[in-house]
Protein backbone atom coordinates (compact mmCIF):
# COMPACT_ATOMS: atom_id res chain seq x y z
CA UNK A 1 0.00 0.00 0.00
CA UNK A 2 2.88 2.51 0.30
CA UNK A 3 4.27 1.89 -2.77
CA UNK A 4 1.46 2.33 -4.13
CA UNK A 5 0.98 5.79 -2.42
CA UNK A 6 4.66 7.10 -3.45
CA UNK A 7 4.19 5.90 -6.99
CA UNK A 8 1.22 8.39 -7.20
CA UNK A 9 3.43 11.26 -5.52
CA UNK A 10 6.13 10.81 -8.22
CA UNK A 11 3.82 12.34 -10.40
CA UNK A 12 2.94 15.56 -8.42
CA UNK A 13 4.17 18.64 -8.50
CA UNK A 14 7.05 19.24 -6.58
CA UNK A 15 8.73 23.00 -6.19
CA UNK A 16 11.32 21.98 -4.06
CA UNK A 17 13.14 19.59 -6.51
CA UNK A 18 16.56 19.37 -6.46
CA UNK A 19 18.38 21.73 -8.71
CA UNK A 20 21.20 19.46 -9.91
CA UNK A 21 18.62 16.66 -10.75
CA UNK A 22 16.34 19.26 -12.31
CA UNK A 23 18.75 20.31 -14.61
CA UNK A 24 20.38 16.65 -15.12
CA UNK A 25 16.87 15.86 -16.68
CA UNK A 26 16.97 19.47 -19.21
CA UNK A 27 19.95 18.32 -20.22
CA UNK A 28 18.75 14.81 -21.20
CA UNK A 29 16.05 16.02 -23.12
CA UNK A 30 18.22 18.73 -24.59
CA UNK A 31 20.67 15.83 -25.91
CA UNK A 32 17.65 14.11 -27.22
CA UNK A 33 16.40 16.85 -28.96
CA UNK A 34 20.06 17.69 -30.12
CA UNK A 35 20.79 14.66 -31.90
CA UNK A 36 17.08 14.02 -33.53
CA UNK A 37 18.13 17.87 -35.27
CA UNK A 38 21.68 16.64 -35.99
CA UNK A 39 20.82 13.17 -37.33
CA UNK A 40 17.50 13.20 -38.55
CA UNK A 41 18.38 12.36 -41.70
CA UNK A 42 20.26 8.65 -40.27
CA UNK A 43 16.44 8.35 -38.69
CA UNK A 44 14.73 8.68 -41.67
CA UNK A 45 16.54 5.54 -42.98
CA UNK A 46 14.08 2.45 -42.85
CA UNK A 47 16.45 0.22 -40.90
CA UNK A 48 16.92 3.12 -38.41
CA UNK A 49 15.35 2.19 -35.05
CA UNK A 50 17.05 5.63 -33.56
CA UNK A 51 13.17 7.40 -33.40
CA UNK A 52 12.19 4.55 -31.26
CA UNK A 53 15.29 4.63 -28.84
CA UNK A 54 15.01 8.23 -28.51
CA UNK A 55 11.34 7.53 -27.38
CA UNK A 56 11.94 5.08 -25.29
CA UNK A 57 14.67 7.62 -23.12
CA UNK A 58 12.61 10.24 -23.12
CA UNK A 59 10.07 8.07 -21.38
CA UNK A 60 12.85 7.21 -18.82
CA UNK A 61 12.89 10.93 -18.32
CA UNK A 62 9.64 11.85 -18.20
CA UNK A 63 9.81 9.73 -15.34
CA UNK A 64 12.10 12.08 -13.14
CA UNK A 65 9.70 15.46 -14.24
CA UNK A 66 7.92 17.38 -11.87
CA UNK A 67 8.02 21.38 -12.74
CA UNK A 68 6.84 22.85 -15.95
CA UNK A 69 9.87 24.02 -17.08
CA UNK A 70 11.40 20.15 -17.55
CA UNK A 71 7.28 19.54 -18.95
CA UNK A 72 7.79 21.77 -21.80
CA UNK A 73 11.02 20.38 -23.49
CA UNK A 74 9.44 17.19 -23.09
CA UNK A 75 6.74 18.41 -25.09
CA UNK A 76 8.96 20.12 -27.44
CA UNK A 77 10.72 16.83 -28.02
CA UNK A 78 7.32 14.86 -28.66
CA UNK A 79 6.66 17.30 -31.51
CA UNK A 80 9.50 16.95 -33.44
CA UNK A 81 9.66 13.29 -32.54
CA UNK A 82 5.91 12.93 -33.78
CA UNK A 83 6.72 15.19 -36.80
CA UNK A 84 10.46 13.10 -37.68
CA UNK A 85 8.11 9.90 -37.74
CA UNK A 86 5.12 11.34 -39.86
CA UNK A 87 8.06 11.97 -42.81
CA UNK A 88 9.53 8.72 -41.91
CA UNK A 89 6.18 7.42 -42.93
CA UNK A 90 6.08 9.14 -45.81
CA UNK A 91 9.11 7.75 -46.90
CA UNK A 92 8.38 4.36 -46.40
CA UNK A 93 5.44 5.00 -48.81
CA UNK A 94 6.51 6.02 -51.77
CA UNK A 95 7.46 3.55 -53.24
CA UNK A 96 11.57 4.27 -54.03
CA UNK A 97 14.31 1.76 -53.62
CA UNK A 98 16.16 5.00 -52.07
CA UNK A 99 13.42 6.05 -49.79
CA UNK A 100 12.71 2.59 -48.24
CA UNK A 101 10.22 0.23 -50.35
CA UNK A 102 12.17 -2.00 -52.87
CA UNK A 103 9.84 -2.72 -55.04
CA UNK A 104 11.10 -5.94 -56.92
CA UNK A 105 11.25 -7.36 -53.23
CA UNK A 106 7.45 -6.32 -52.58
CA UNK A 107 6.83 -8.11 -55.99
CA UNK A 108 8.54 -11.11 -55.14
CA UNK A 109 7.14 -11.02 -51.78
CA UNK A 110 3.54 -11.21 -53.46
CA UNK A 111 4.20 -13.77 -55.89
CA UNK A 112 5.64 -16.34 -53.04
CA UNK A 113 2.52 -15.32 -51.27
CA UNK A 114 0.48 -16.45 -54.11
CA UNK A 115 2.62 -19.51 -55.06
CA UNK A 116 2.59 -21.26 -51.33
CA UNK A 117 -1.06 -19.99 -50.21
CA UNK A 118 -0.20 -17.56 -47.86
CA UNK A 119 -3.29 -16.83 -45.52
CA UNK A 120 -4.00 -20.39 -44.97
CA UNK A 121 -3.04 -21.89 -41.84
CA UNK A 122 -3.55 -25.60 -42.38
CA UNK A 123 -1.30 -27.71 -45.01
CA UNK A 124 -4.16 -29.40 -45.33
CA UNK A 125 -7.22 -27.09 -46.39
CA UNK A 126 -9.68 -27.21 -49.45
CA UNK A 127 -8.48 -24.33 -50.21
CA UNK A 128 -5.69 -24.99 -51.20
CA UNK A 129 -4.49 -26.07 -54.43
CA UNK A 130 -2.17 -29.08 -55.18
CA UNK A 131 0.77 -26.93 -56.23
CA UNK A 132 -0.04 -24.99 -53.27
CA UNK A 133 0.15 -27.93 -51.36
CA UNK A 134 3.23 -29.18 -53.55
CA UNK A 135 5.30 -26.37 -52.40
CA UNK A 136 4.44 -26.10 -48.42
CA UNK A 137 5.53 -30.01 -48.66
CA UNK A 138 8.62 -29.23 -50.25
CA UNK A 139 10.08 -26.47 -48.62
CA UNK A 140 9.02 -27.74 -44.60
CA UNK A 141 11.20 -30.83 -46.26
CA UNK A 142 13.61 -28.44 -47.74
CA UNK A 143 15.17 -31.64 -48.90
CA UNK A 144 15.80 -30.19 -52.56
CA UNK A 145 17.11 -26.56 -52.49
CA UNK A 146 16.54 -26.57 -56.23
CA UNK A 147 12.92 -27.55 -55.80
CA UNK A 148 12.07 -23.91 -54.17
CA UNK A 149 11.38 -22.09 -57.33
CA UNK A 150 10.84 -25.32 -60.04
CA UNK A 151 7.31 -26.48 -58.47
CA UNK A 152 4.38 -25.96 -60.34
CA UNK A 153 6.03 -22.75 -61.85
CA UNK A 154 3.30 -23.40 -65.00
CA UNK A 155 0.41 -23.58 -62.96
CA UNK A 156 -0.85 -21.36 -60.40
CA UNK A 157 1.98 -18.64 -59.62
CA UNK A 158 -0.02 -15.66 -60.70
CA UNK A 159 -3.23 -16.58 -58.23
CA UNK A 160 -4.68 -13.04 -57.97
CA UNK A 161 -7.75 -14.61 -57.39
CA UNK A 162 -5.89 -15.86 -53.80
CA UNK A 163 -4.01 -12.47 -53.05
CA UNK A 164 -7.18 -10.54 -53.43
CA UNK A 165 -9.11 -13.05 -51.00
CA UNK A 166 -6.71 -13.85 -48.45
CA UNK A 167 -4.25 -10.61 -48.19
CA UNK A 168 -6.68 -7.82 -49.80
CA UNK A 169 -10.32 -7.87 -48.72
CA UNK A 170 -9.73 -8.59 -44.93
CA UNK A 171 -7.83 -4.82 -45.12
CA UNK A 172 -9.67 -3.13 -47.57
CA UNK A 173 -11.60 0.15 -46.72
CA UNK A 174 -14.25 0.60 -49.73
CA UNK A 175 -17.74 0.16 -48.15
CA UNK A 176 -19.54 -3.19 -48.75
CA UNK A 177 -21.66 -2.68 -51.97
CA UNK A 178 -22.63 -5.30 -54.09
CA UNK A 179 -20.82 -3.60 -56.90
CA UNK A 180 -18.64 -0.81 -58.16
CA UNK A 181 -20.03 2.67 -58.91
CA UNK A 182 -19.17 2.75 -62.25
CA UNK A 183 -21.78 5.75 -63.11
CA UNK A 184 -24.40 7.94 -61.17
CA UNK A 185 -26.92 6.38 -59.29
CA UNK A 186 -29.69 7.49 -61.42
CA UNK A 187 -29.83 8.31 -65.44
CA UNK A 188 -32.46 10.72 -66.30
CA UNK A 189 -33.15 10.50 -70.13
CA UNK A 190 -32.27 14.00 -71.75
CA UNK A 191 -36.03 15.40 -73.30
CA UNK A 192 -34.80 16.78 -76.59
CA UNK A 193 -35.69 20.28 -76.75
CA UNK A 194 -38.02 21.83 -79.56
CA UNK A 195 -37.31 24.88 -81.28
CA UNK A 196 -39.85 27.98 -80.40
CA UNK A 197 -41.64 29.49 -83.74
CA UNK A 198 -42.24 32.99 -83.72
CA UNK A 199 -45.13 34.09 -85.03
CA UNK A 200 -44.67 36.30 -88.41
CA UNK A 201 -44.45 40.20 -88.26
CA UNK A 202 -47.65 41.54 -88.46
CA UNK A 203 -47.52 45.33 -88.38
CA UNK A 204 -51.15 45.91 -87.40
CA UNK A 205 -50.56 43.74 -84.22
CA UNK A 206 -48.30 46.15 -82.76
CA UNK A 207 -48.81 48.06 -79.39
CA UNK A 208 -48.19 51.93 -78.83
CA UNK A 209 -46.13 52.83 -76.18
CA UNK A 210 -46.09 55.51 -74.02
CA UNK A 211 -44.07 57.79 -71.59
CA UNK A 212 -44.09 56.91 -67.87
CA UNK A 213 -46.81 59.09 -66.28
CA UNK A 214 -45.23 59.91 -62.88
CA UNK A 215 -47.41 59.62 -59.82
CA UNK A 216 -47.83 61.03 -56.01
CA UNK A 217 -45.49 57.82 -54.83
CA UNK A 218 -43.13 58.10 -57.29
CA UNK A 219 -42.33 61.37 -56.07
CA UNK A 220 -42.30 60.69 -52.60
CA UNK A 221 -39.60 58.16 -53.07
CA UNK A 222 -37.49 60.66 -54.90
CA UNK A 223 -37.75 63.07 -51.66
CA UNK A 224 -35.14 60.20 -49.97
CA UNK A 225 -32.85 61.18 -52.34
CA UNK A 226 -29.42 62.05 -50.64
CA UNK A 227 -28.90 65.22 -52.65
CA UNK A 228 -32.77 66.73 -51.85
CA UNK A 229 -32.33 65.58 -48.16
CA UNK A 230 -29.02 66.94 -47.27
CA UNK A 231 -30.44 70.73 -49.03
CA UNK A 232 -33.33 70.53 -46.99
CA UNK A 233 -30.92 69.63 -43.23
CA UNK A 234 -29.17 72.83 -45.23
CA UNK A 235 -32.10 75.18 -45.12
CA UNK A 236 -33.52 74.07 -41.65
CA UNK A 237 -29.85 74.68 -40.02
CA UNK A 238 -30.30 78.19 -41.76
CA UNK A 239 -33.56 78.58 -40.49
CA UNK A 240 -32.89 77.27 -36.89
CA UNK A 241 -29.80 79.20 -36.19
CA UNK A 242 -30.99 82.67 -37.34
CA UNK A 243 -33.95 81.80 -34.75
CA UNK A 244 -32.41 80.71 -31.99
CA UNK A 245 -29.67 84.25 -32.31
CA UNK A 246 -32.70 86.00 -32.11
CA UNK A 247 -34.60 84.35 -29.20
CA UNK A 248 -31.52 84.31 -27.53
CA UNK A 249 -30.99 87.84 -27.81
CA UNK A 250 -34.03 89.24 -27.02
CA UNK A 251 -33.86 86.86 -23.40
CA UNK A 252 -30.32 88.20 -22.38
CA UNK A 253 -30.49 91.77 -20.54
CA UNK A 254 -27.54 94.46 -20.01
CA UNK A 255 -27.94 93.35 -16.46
CA UNK A 256 -27.55 89.22 -16.63
CA UNK A 257 -23.85 87.99 -15.44
CA UNK A 258 -22.02 86.14 -18.05
CA UNK A 259 -22.90 82.98 -16.30
CA UNK A 260 -26.91 83.19 -17.05
CA UNK A 261 -25.79 84.52 -20.33
CA UNK A 262 -24.69 81.08 -20.97
CA UNK A 263 -26.89 79.13 -19.09
CA UNK A 264 -29.61 80.94 -21.69
CA UNK A 265 -27.57 79.90 -24.80
CA UNK A 266 -27.14 76.31 -23.33
CA UNK A 267 -30.79 76.00 -23.17
CA UNK A 268 -31.83 77.23 -26.84
CA UNK A 269 -28.87 74.90 -28.17
CA UNK A 270 -26.88 78.13 -28.87
CA UNK A 271 -22.99 77.78 -28.25
CA UNK A 272 -20.80 80.91 -27.57
CA UNK A 273 -18.98 80.22 -31.32
CA UNK A 274 -22.32 81.22 -32.87
CA UNK A 275 -23.59 77.41 -34.21
CA UNK A 276 -26.04 75.37 -32.89
CA UNK A 277 -25.02 72.66 -30.67
CA UNK A 278 -24.43 69.49 -32.66
CA UNK A 279 -25.91 66.70 -30.57
CA UNK A 280 -28.98 69.48 -29.98
CA UNK A 281 -29.57 69.47 -33.55
CA UNK A 282 -29.14 65.72 -35.06
CA UNK A 283 -30.61 64.11 -32.42
CA UNK A 284 -34.29 63.10 -33.36
CA UNK A 285 -35.79 61.64 -29.78
CA UNK A 286 -38.49 60.17 -31.79
CA UNK A 287 -36.58 58.00 -33.77
CA UNK A 288 -33.02 56.33 -33.00
CA UNK A 289 -32.73 55.25 -36.95
CA UNK A 290 -33.38 59.50 -38.10
CA UNK A 291 -30.73 60.54 -35.64
CA UNK A 292 -28.20 57.80 -37.18
CA UNK A 293 -29.01 59.23 -40.45
CA UNK A 294 -28.85 62.95 -39.59
CA UNK A 295 -25.66 62.52 -38.05
CA UNK A 296 -24.65 60.48 -41.93
CA UNK A 297 -26.30 63.60 -43.50
CA UNK A 298 -24.22 66.06 -41.61
CA UNK A 299 -21.67 64.45 -42.28
CA UNK A 300 -21.87 65.01 -45.98
CA UNK A 301 -22.49 68.44 -46.08
CA UNK A 302 -19.30 68.72 -43.29
CA UNK A 303 -17.39 67.32 -46.35
CA UNK A 304 -18.63 69.46 -49.16
CA UNK A 305 -18.09 72.49 -47.55
CA UNK A 306 -21.93 73.71 -46.90
CA UNK A 307 -21.62 73.49 -42.97
CA UNK A 308 -18.63 74.22 -40.63
CA UNK A 309 -17.78 72.42 -37.38
CA UNK A 310 -16.20 73.97 -34.19
CA UNK A 311 -15.76 73.56 -30.86
CA UNK A 312 -16.49 75.97 -27.98
CA UNK A 313 -14.59 77.06 -24.49
CA UNK A 314 -16.20 73.61 -23.03
CA UNK A 315 -15.07 71.63 -25.83
CA UNK A 316 -18.51 70.83 -27.30
CA UNK A 317 -19.04 70.99 -30.74
CA UNK A 318 -21.19 73.42 -32.93
CA UNK A 319 -22.44 73.64 -36.78
CA UNK A 320 -22.75 76.84 -38.67
CA UNK A 321 -23.81 77.43 -41.99
CA UNK A 322 -20.80 78.39 -44.47
CA UNK A 323 -21.61 81.50 -46.47
CA UNK A 324 -20.07 80.52 -50.03
CA UNK A 325 -21.04 83.88 -51.52
CA UNK A 326 -18.30 86.13 -49.24
CA UNK A 327 -15.82 82.49 -49.58
CA UNK A 328 -13.61 81.70 -52.57
CA UNK A 329 -11.66 78.30 -53.36
CA UNK A 330 -8.71 78.91 -52.50
CA UNK A 331 -9.61 79.76 -48.85
CA UNK A 332 -11.66 76.44 -49.03
CA UNK A 333 -8.59 74.59 -50.42
CA UNK A 334 -6.85 75.77 -47.69
CA UNK A 335 -9.23 74.83 -45.19
CA UNK A 336 -7.94 71.78 -42.52
CA UNK A 337 -10.17 68.71 -43.15
CA UNK A 338 -9.99 65.48 -40.09
CA UNK A 339 -11.45 62.62 -40.02
CA UNK A 340 -13.74 61.45 -37.02
CA UNK A 341 -15.46 58.29 -35.91
CA UNK A 342 -18.60 58.58 -33.94
CA UNK A 343 -20.53 55.80 -32.92
CA UNK A 344 -23.72 55.69 -30.43
CA UNK A 345 -26.07 53.08 -29.38
CA UNK A 346 -29.45 53.58 -28.10
CA UNK A 347 -28.54 53.82 -24.40
CA UNK A 348 -26.24 56.74 -25.46
CA UNK A 349 -29.39 58.26 -27.49
CA UNK A 350 -31.19 58.28 -24.62
CA UNK A 351 -28.78 59.40 -22.04
CA UNK A 352 -28.38 62.56 -24.76
CA UNK A 353 -32.19 63.13 -24.75
CA UNK A 354 -32.89 62.70 -20.75
CA UNK A 355 -29.53 64.98 -20.53
CA UNK A 356 -30.36 67.74 -22.63
CA UNK A 357 -33.86 67.48 -22.24
CA UNK A 358 -34.83 67.21 -26.11
CA UNK A 359 -38.37 67.16 -26.50
CA UNK A 360 -38.44 67.85 -29.85
CA UNK A 361 -36.09 67.38 -33.57
CA UNK A 362 -34.51 70.37 -35.11
CA UNK A 363 -34.40 68.34 -38.08
CA UNK A 364 -37.96 67.72 -39.01
CA UNK A 365 -39.22 64.17 -38.52
CA UNK A 366 -39.26 62.60 -41.91
CA UNK A 367 -41.94 60.33 -42.44
CA UNK A 368 -40.23 56.58 -42.09
CA UNK A 369 -41.30 54.49 -45.67
CA UNK A 370 -43.74 51.46 -44.94
CA UNK A 371 -41.84 47.78 -45.06
CA UNK A 372 -44.44 45.31 -46.26
CA UNK A 373 -44.34 41.46 -45.18
CA UNK A 374 -44.42 38.72 -47.18
CA UNK A 375 -46.60 38.29 -50.11
CA UNK A 376 -48.72 35.63 -51.19
CA UNK A 377 -45.78 33.58 -52.65
CA UNK A 378 -43.98 33.49 -49.40
CA UNK A 379 -41.44 36.27 -49.95
CA UNK A 380 -41.05 40.27 -49.96
CA UNK A 381 -42.71 41.64 -52.39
Amino acid sequence: MDDNDDDDLDDVYDPDQPLEERRKVQQGFRDLLRDITENSEEYLQGDSHGLHETILRANELSKQVRQTTEATIDSRLLVSTTDLSYRKTLRLTQGSLSQGIDVDDFISKAIAYMRNGGGITSDQSLELSSTQRQRRRTIHDRSNDDDNGDVGDEGDMMNWAHLGRFACLPYIRRPALPGFLLGPLSVEKKARKTAKRNAPFRPNSLTETRPEILNVDDLAKKENDLTVICGKILQQLYKIQADTQQTVADLITDDMDEEENTRIMHQHGLRSTGGIDLMRFVVNPKSFGQTIENLFYVSFLIRDGRVEIDFDEHGLPALAPVDRENDDGVIRQATSKHQAILSMDMETWQDIIDTMGIKEPMIEHRRELAVSGPGARGWYG
